[in-house]
């Protein structure tokens, strides 16, 4: 098959090229830009990562105003960040964060908001629009890019992978239907209504019907709604763990042996993921702190983590050869 586009996008993302070719072109005149970033995140050794990858790049540059929240913090926190520090840009790490500040916003029609940039949050596309003045890199990585590393890998056909979702992500798996389909791999979906009084009923139906159509992949989506403690207890694995599915997911604790559950899983650096965020810092020091109608990036560094307990487990064929390609390996 001649090299697609997913192909190279794929290439880059594994070699984490763009970090280094965007960083050598900022200009010096950013370099000498001075101001505040205030930075809100929840507590979290990934949050952390991130934060790392952000003050590493731009020590010296920016002082960073760390603000931690949590599910119950008040838009007074934000109030308190802005009236002391006059930040230049808000840095938005995580969801809780993008709400908070999302409420903050809705409280202060009139007021003229720096640039914000939301880092490590699920669906970023789906509640940037709600913020003024913002940007931000996306936290999934298309399920192509994790499908053709996980066909390299098993000792099986991967012609098709089955999904649930529900209706508002409708044009998130059409997005990816394509993508995946440019590979020869087809896209089953099975849509749920966004809200209902029975959702793991709905759900644990839905799942049924993937094993029943003999999907070669099942694809496990970031939705709270579907993947929570309880329907994972009640759902996923009781459904998926005596089959020979493997299941792709989408954050790394699904994968820890004591789930017996994810088998694979390609996610964002969380360094780098700050490295990056940091790259648009400095693009906006150069712009004068102005978005400019910026659009929302992909990742561009990510880390392949496979299972082979749970391959093991379910007699899953594999090249152990080709393990020595991905970042971690659970045993």
């Amino acid at each position: 098959m001649a090299i697609t586009l997913i192909r190279l996008i794929q290439s880059k993302l594994a070699t984490g090229l763009f970090i280094a070719i965007a960083l050598l072109s900022f200009s010096s005149s950013a370099l000498s830009s001075e101001g505040n970033a205030l930075v809100l995140t929840a507590k979290g050794d990934e949050f952390a990562k991130v934060i790392q990858g952000l003050s590493d790049d731009i020590e010296g540059e920016l002082e960073f105003k760390t603000f931690y929240i949590n599910r119950e913090s008040s838009t007074d926190v934000i109030e308190d960040g802005m009236k002391k520090f006059s930040p230049k840009v808000v840095i938005l790490i995580g969801n809780t964060s993008i709400n908070l500040y999302t409420k903050f916003q809705k409280a202060n029609p009139k007021m003229q908001f720096p640039p914000s940039i939301a880092l490590a949050a699920l669906f970023v596309d789906r509640f940037i629009d709600d913020i003024k003045n913002a940007t931000g890199i996306r936290y999934e990585i298309p399920a192509v890019i994790s499908l053709i590393n996980m066909r390299d890998i098993i000792k099986k056909p991967l012609k098709s992978v089955g999904v649930v979702h529900r209706e508002w992500m409708d044009s998130i798996i059409e997005e990816n239907r394509k993508y995946l389909s440019a590979e020869g791999i087809k896209l089953i979906s099975i849509k749920l209504p966004n809200k209902t009084s029975n959702m793991n009923k709905k759900l644990d139906e839905a799942v049924v019907e993937l094993v029943d159509k003999k999907v070669d992949a099942i694809w496990v989506l970031n939705d709270n709604e579907l993947l929570n403690g309880r329907s994972i207890g009640q759902v996923w694995i009781p459904k998926l763990a005596k089959t020979d599915i493997p299941v792709l997911v989408g954050v790394r604790p699904l994968l820890n042996t004591k789930f017996n559950f994810g088998s694979f899983a390609i996610v964002p650096d969380h360094y780098a993921l700050g490295v990056q965020g940091a790259s648009i810092v400095f693009e906006l020091m150069d712009n004068d702190w102005d978005l400019d109608g910026r659009d929302i990036s992909q990742p561009i560094s990510v880390k392949k983590v496979v299972n082979v307990s749970v391959l093991d487990n379910k007699s899953i064929p594999y090249d152990k050869g080709k393990l020595q390609t991905v970042d971690e390996v659970v045993k």
